[in-house]
C-alpha cells in the first residue's frame, strides 16, 4: 500500500511542481570508480563523512545529504553538514529510513554548489566512510558531473572492522555502535553516522596499535 500511495504522490507532484519535473535517465555513461584504499588504520589525521541519497544507483541516483567530521591528530576540528536538493524525486522507501522529505530539500543548493565547498572541506586529506565503495561511487559521480577531480586516500570502516574486529558476528554501522555502546542519535542522518563511524574508526585503531605495540 505504501509502495502505490507513493507512486500516486509522485505522479501528481511531477505533473504539478516544477521541482519534481526531473527525470533520471534510464541509462547512464559508465563512471570510473577507482580509488586509493588505505589498509591500515594509521591516519591520525582525516574526514569521516556519509552520504544519505535518493536510491542506491549512484549513476542515476543522487545525493540528499552530506555529513562529515574533519579529525586533525586525533581531535575533531571542523564539520560538515548540508542537505541537498537533488532535483530528483525523494521515494517514500528512503524517507521512511532516512526522514529525508522532498519538501525539506526543495530550497537547500544543489549538488552544484554543494561539491565545491566539500572538496574543499577534505582538502587533500584521508577520507573515511563506513562501507566507502557506497558513498565513493556517490561522489566519484557527482565530481565526474561537475567536472571536478579527487584523489584522497580512502579509509573503508566496515573493511577494517572485518579485518580488526573478529569478536563481532555483524560489522553493519547498526550492530557495530551497539556492540561497542556507541551513542548513535538520529541513525542514517548523514552528520551522526559520519560521527559514530568516526567513534569506530578510532576503536579499530585502538586495536591496530595494541597488536602492532
Amino acid at each position: 500500500m505504501d509502495n502505490f500511495l507513493d507512486y500516486l504522490i509522485k505522479k501528481s507532484d511531477i505533473k504539478n511542481n516544477e521541482f519534481y519535473k526531473y527525470r533520471p535517465p534510464r541509462k547512464a555513461p559508465a563512471v570510473k570508480k577507482e580509488y586509493t584504499r588505505i589498509t591500515e588504520p594509521t591516519a591520525e589525521s582525516y574526514v569521516v563523512f556519509d552520504f544519505e541519497t535518493t536510491g542506491m544507483n549512484p549513476q542515476l541516483n543522487r545525493i540528499t545529504e552530506i555529513g562529515a567530521v574533519k579529525v586533525t591528530e586525533g581531535e575533531i576540528t571542523g564539520t560538515f553538514n548540508t542537505l541537498i536538493n537533488p532535483k530528483q524525486y525523494i521515494p517514500y522507501s528512503i524517507t521512511r529510513v532516512t526522514h529525508i522529505t522532498n519538501d525539506m530539500v526543495k530550497d537547500k543548493p544543489t549538488m552544484d554548489i554543494v561539491l565545491p565547498r566539500f572538496c574543499e572541506f577534505i582538502e587533500d586529506l584521508p577520507i573515511a566512510a563506513h562501507n566507502a565503495p557506497f558513498d565513493m561511487g556517490f561522489l566519484l559521480c557527482s565530481c565526474q558531473r561537475e567536472g571536478i577531480s579527487i584523489n584522497n586516500p580512502v579509509i573503508d570502516t566496515l573493511w577494517l572492522s572485518r579485518r580488526y574486529n573478529k569478536e563481532c558476528e555483524k560489522h553493519s554501522l547498526a550492530y557495530l555502535t551497539k556492540y561497542f555502546d556507541i551513542d548513535l542519535k538520529n541513525a542514517h542522518r548523514a552528520y551522526f553516522d559520519a560521527l559514530a563511524t568516526c567513534e569506530i574508526y578510532k576503536i579499530i585503531q585502538q586495536k591496530y596499535y595494541a597488536l602492532n605495540d
